[in-house]
């Protein structure tokens, strides 16, 4: 797997430190957010045991991060009470493909 490769692969959060981060994620995140003051939300995440600031969040949703550990990131979606699919969204891939995917690179 090359570093331009575009593949997708599912992988345990609890394997992930950071994920990498763009200004696409930030408009979802400030959609997800949608009227709930930057501050409140800061706030409510540190209420989980995860340090963040409103600065922070504003850096996020304007996709100034470059990436973003995942303790942060589910924190913030439980702060919002989003799904973290909703942040980022799954692909699905049809079961016959992906078994022809998995063939193709075990051969």
């Amino acid at each position: 797997m090359s570093k331009n490769d575009k593949s997708k692969l599912m992988i345990s959060l609890d394997s992930v430190d950071r994920l990498k981060w763009s200004s696409e994620l930030g408009k979802r995140l400030q959609s997800l957010r949608g009227d709930i003051p930057m501050r409140t939300l800061a706030d409510k995440v540190n209420n989980n045991g995860v340090t963040c600031t409103y600065q922070y969040i504003h850096k996020l949703e304007v996709g100034k991060a470059e990436a973003v550990s995942t303790d942060l990131i589910v924190a913030i979606c439980n702060a919002l009470d989003a799904d973290f699919k909703q942040l980022f969204p799954a692909v699905y891939i049809d079961p016959s493909e992906l078994l022809a995917i998995l063939q193709k690179n075990v051969a």
